[in-house]
């Protein structure tokens, strides 16, 4: 059983949480303040630390840095309000791992818990994890556990925008060489020889301007994991010396003859049938076979959009983190409208599109906002089915009354809106205690 330690200064707030995952079937420790905290911690060897930011005697973010000098690599989640949201931006880029606004949400606190418990979560750094609760995405997870702990060469396939290097990353961090060094390496982005020298390395005087023998990426990942994306762009030479290292372990640097033995675990991706490269030619059936030891398949958005309400939840906490600005409230019939759409662009289509959003309509999102998009992309009429009344005090009700920001969402002129409350005799106190 999973072993969560809450930490707050308020009792009340302690006996809530501890209620609420105790129901979820979590074994839950309490800490009345930061210095019981990290007495707790140090004891007791909690999974999860769930922590306020301000508190009187140690606040959250000197725990985690206290636990962490100490060699403590406990995953943390914060509690905090808008003030204290840059506190949690320097411990997210140190290693905690998220972070909730008050009030809280409780649940997103169950799904964000249950979603770290359940899988080793990487890249952490700018915040981006795999997530989803659907049968899609829990076999998807099951496979990263049961692939983690092995040595194998591993093929990810799926979509472009599917997430296949948060997966490699995922892999890497439940590895036994979660220690070592992850190296991405995007194949299509480098020309030919400079690929194969910035992989392999090269000796002093291999060519013009190689005035020192330099270490390539094979070499820097020694005994840990290098992840080759787009790998269907390697040139045909590459793929040949790409096929010895996977067979013999050993690779000789550009313009040399000594073989340097390496061992590092080969991750490749690929939004390319490579089956379907083999028949044409232009890649190796020889590498193919070496690359696809365990193949996994990413799954387009598409297939699991049950998981779009924790999807934009997360991604829309993550850009406020990094944009320092409060979370949004989300109308419900936003999420609901978010679900006819195909998302040919995958979850990158759809963090580029809360993003654009949170700059141009924050504090609130609405599904009128869709309206706006490009080529209507969402093929429906957002708020279908309300009327213009109804649609204002839904405006009103999420702004709390505020009718210039109200007037942004409904995308109307603030005098237009004035006139339509007159018009439909909107009281101020009918819409204010919506």
């Amino acid at each position: 059983m999973n072993i969560i330690l809450i930490i707050d200064d308020k009792e009340n707030i302690l006996k809530v949480m501890k209620v609420i995952l105790e129901k979820e079937g979590y074994s839950v420790l309490t800490a009345q303040g930061g210095r019981e905290g990290l007495k707790k911690a140090v004891e007791e060897h909690p999974d999860l630390i769930i922590s306020d930011i301000r508190m009187d005697d140690l606040s959250g973010t000197e725990l985690f840095h206290l636990l962490k000098s100490r060699g403590f690599s406990i995953p943390f989640i914060f509690i905090t309000a808008f003030a204290s949201i840059e506190g949690a931006v320097s411990a997210i880029k140190e290693g905690a791992v998220d972070y909730l606004t008050k009030p809280v949400d409780y649940d997103y606190l169950k799904k964000t818990i249950a979603r770290m418990l359940k899988i080793p979560l990487s890249g952490l750094k700018g915040g981006k994890q795999l997530i989803g609760n659907s049968p899609v995405m829990e076999r998807l997870f099951k496979r990263v556990n049961a692939v983690a702990k092995s040595n194998a060469t591993i093929l990810i396939t799926g979509e472009s925008g599917t997430g296949k290097e948060l997966i490699a990353k995922a892999i890497h961090t439940a590895s036994q060489r979660r220690e070592r060094r992850f190296i991405p390496i995007n194949c299509s982005a480098l020309s030919e020889h400079l690929l194969e020298s910035e992989l392999f390395g090269y000796e002093k005087g291999a060519f013009t301007g190689a005035d020192i023998r330099k270490q390539g990426f094979f070499e820097t990942a020694h005994n840990g994991t290098l992840f080759l994306d787009e790998v269907s762009e390697l040139p045909p030479s590459t793929q040949v010396k790409l096929l010895r290292v996977l067979q013999e372990h050993s690779f000789t640097r550009v313009g040399g003859t000594e073989f340097v033995e390496i061992d590092v675990r080969i991750i490749a991706a690929s939004n390319k049938n490579l089956e379907d490269l083999v028949k044409s030619g232009t890649f190796r059936h020889d590498l193919f076979y070496r690359l696809n030891v365990i193949p996994i398949l990413t799954p387009p958005l598409r297939d699991h959009l049950e998981d779009m309400e924790i999807l934009v939840k997360a991604v829309v906490q993550r850009i406020c983190l990094l944009e320092k600005i409060p979370v949004p409230k989300i109308a419900a019939s936003f999420i609901h409208t978010l679900k006819t759409y195909s998302w040919p662009g995958n979850v990158r289509e759809l963090e580029n599109l809360m993003e654009r959003l949170l700059i141009l309509h924050h504090p609130v999102i609405l599904e009128e906002q869709l309206l706006y998009e490009e080529s209507n992309m969402f093929g429906v009429h957002p708020g279908a089915g309300l009327s213009e009344r109804e649609r204002i005090l839904n405006a009103l009700r999420l702004c709390g009354g505020n009718k210039t920001e109200s007037s942004k969402i409904l995308a109307i002129p603030r005098r237009t809106l004035y006139h339509k409350i007159d018009k439909y005799a909107i009281r101020t106190e009918e819409y204010k205690s919506m």
